[in-house]
């Protein structure tokens, strides 16, 4: 059997693994990247692609007073109930590092919008990527060139490998064992397509949604836990509703990445009036995120294919499990003339940017007319989304008697608005269930270094990115994406710092599961 080595081993090469593969090469560490997927990028380079973080030079140019003391209080305010689960020690090495991890990027090309403000956040720190999440992974591979880092794309790992002592010494792929010297580091991202581990600690329903990023399948975990590592976390999932693909090209997405444009578009972005700011982005925003729940408790209502009302619209989670355990998957926001005027100017959008930009129904007829539909009647509105026009109509009456009564007779819905009375008549779809991301993640030290149970850290093994998050919460935009950059770079630097390792005759194979 062949045989590979380095001085650091990475599997995944997403945001984290490509941070976490440059911090180790830039420490003086040989560094060899194994991908998966045909190419580098992860759900980094499928992301909307916002950074939160403080005291960057981008605050300070807006006359942003901020400090990582504000930064902290504002993650727990955000964390809400779950302050008391929030691993204190990984979030203070996210709030240290996450400025100087946007000053990198941009070193290497990364350009960003901002810094917009993020409710509840107090201080404005949400940097949003220009032209799009793909300028991650672009200037990412480039700076992984530059510093000599090995990417092998295309790899399936099969084991993990340990020596005679119990030290993580490396792993197989493809047919061939691969090793390094001074430790492996996981970066494998999320478990959001994994089924099983979906089903396990979160449940069946959630388990039938599809994830965003397929390729997610929760690798790491399976290999983290197979030599003593621990989850935590696993029982939070991001369930919601998208809207279809659009059929359009999106010109924001379809921009290609390179420094010279994100600097000038930069400088554009930023001398743009901001009323004509939000036109440009408008096209993307519609383009897939689903509209503010607050329009549901005006009076909105979620129907399947089937043309009835399927769950509980207070929670997002409830309709998108309502949604995907149908084999369609599909749902459709019907609404009538009074809500459609609420939600036609601010403070009433129907989806948003936060700081950045906001649409309105207006701009969903004008960016996604496959989406919009509008009508005099309940029975035409029905003809125009593909539903049966008599269902329609029947669920619309009982729920507008229901509003009358005072109480949803069907799921206990808490939040009723002012039914769907007034034509002419509107829906929003069809939009399908995803789930985004997954809060799970290893158990981690200080360090990044994979833990067991009892604290103490597996010889030879760290974790970046989800598969690392180790407990934190991150229940705000733009702090998936600081953990991704910030937990690489750390992750790295202790890899590479670590004592090389002699022995790397394979006394065990662990197989993923």
């Amino acid at each position: 059997m062949t045989s590979t080595t380095a001085d650091i081993l990475i599997i995944g090469g997403g945001g984290s693994g490509m941070c976490a593969a440059i911090s180790a090469a830039t420490s003086g560490a040989s560094t060899l990247v194994l991908e998966k997927c045909p190419k580098v990028g992860g759900s980094t380079a499928m992301s909307v692609g916002s950074f939160t973080a403080a005291n960057t030079s981008y605050q300070y140019r807006a006359g942003v007073n901020d400090s990582i003391e504000h930064f902290v209080a504002d993650m727990k305010v955000a964390n809400g109930e779950f302050e008391e689960r929030e691993n204190k020690a990984l979030r203070r090495i996210l709030a240290e590092n996450a400025g100087a991890t946007v000053e990198w990027l941009s070193s290497i090309g990364v350009q960003f919008l901002g810094p917009t403000p993020e409710p509840p956040y107090e201080k404005p720190r949400m940097h949003n990527v220009l032209p799009n999440s793909s300028a991650y992974a672009s200037a990412l591979l480039r700076e992984c060139r530059k510093r000599g880092v090995e990417i092998r794309t295309s790899m399936n790992v099969e084991k993990l490998l340990r020596n005679a002592t119990g030290e993580i010494i490396g792993a197989r792929a493809n047919g061939t064992d691969f090793f390094g010297r001074r430790g492996v580091i996981l970066a494998t991202g999320d478990y959001s397509a994994s089924t099983k581990l979906k089903a396990k600690f979160v449940g069946e329903a959630a388990a039938k949604i599809p994830p965003v990023n397929p390729n997610n399948t929760g690798d790491g975990f399976t290999m983290g836990t197979s030599v003593g590592g621990v989850m935590l976390q696993m029982d939070r999932l991001y369930e919601g509703l998208r809207f279809a693909p659009s059929t359009r090209p999106d010109p924001i997405k379809l921009l290609p990445s390179h420094p010279l444009l994100s600097k000038a578009m930069r400088l554009i972005v930023e001398r743009l009036p901001k009323n004509l700011l939000a036109v440009v982005i408008r096209g993307a925003l519609t383009s897939w995120v689903g509209p503010n729940n607050t329009m549901y408790k005006a009076g909105a209502i979620l129907v399947g294919h089937a043309g009835k009302r399927i769950a509980n619209e207070d929670s997002d989670k409830l309709m998108a499990r309502a949604a995907a355990a149908d084999e369609k998957n599909t749902a459709f926001m019907i609404f009538d003339e009074r809500v459609a005027k609420k939600f036609s100017a601010w403070p009433n959008p129907v989806s948003t940017f936060p700081g950045v930009a906001y649409a309105y129904v207006e701009d969903y007829k004008r960016y996604r007319p496959d989406v919009y539909h509008r009508a005099d009647t309940i029975e035409e509105l029905a003809q125009s989304t593909g539903l049966d026009p008599a269902v329609l109509r029947s669920t619309v009456d009982d729920w507008n008697a229901d509003v009358a009564g005072g109480t949803d007779s069907r799921f206990d819905r808490q939040h009723l608005g002012g039914g769907v009375s007034e034509g002419p008549f509107y829906a929003l779809g069809p939009m399908n269930a995803f789930i985004t991301l997954a809060d799970g993640g290893l158990a981690v030290d200080t360090e990044l270094r994979v833990t067991t149970e009892d604290g103490e850290a597996i010889p030879g093994l760290w974790a970046a990115g989800s598969t690392g998050q180790g407990g934190l919460q991150l229940l705000n935009h733009g702090l998936h994406i600081g953990w991704a950059m910030v937990s690489g770079r750390v992750a790295g630097r202790h890899a590479a710092q670590a004592q090389t390792r002699s022995d790397l005759k394979p006394a065990e194979s662990i197989t993923v599961a």
